[in-house]
């Protein structure tokens, strides 16, 4: 019998709504990230313009309804993400930063 990988026994996270998503020239917010140890300069990178992708999940055991509003890059990794109190005030935070309306996110 074969063995179980480590991925294989991950739960798989689905997201409530997602959509793509453009970073305009001069974002709202910015974000940074340390870089990498293979870097020749120390600090942070600015990885902002790497998003291309928003999803919205729950956090998981959360009764008081919090989501996450999560920023992928083009190949679905992880940018970024923010957590907030309510479903509503993820979207409201989500039209406030990159300017979609609530209505056009997909489900699932």
């Amino acid at each position: 019998m074969p063995k179980k990988s480590a991925q294989n026994k991950k739960a798989v996270k689905q997201a409530l709504y997602s959509i793509a998503v453009k970073v305009e020239d001069y974002p709202r917010v910015v974000y940074f990230a340390r870089k990498n140890g293979k870097s020749k300069t120390p600090g942070f990178e600015d990885v902002t313009h790497r998003v291309a992708r928003l999803e919205i999940e729950p956090v998981p055991g959360d009764a008081d309804g919090a989501h996450v509003l999560r920023r992928l890059d083009a190949k679905g990794a992880l940018v970024w993400q923010t957590r907030h109190p309510s479903l509503q005030e993820t979207f409201w935070h989500a039209e406030w930063e990159y300017e979609v309306k609530e209505e056009a996110w997909s489900k699932g």
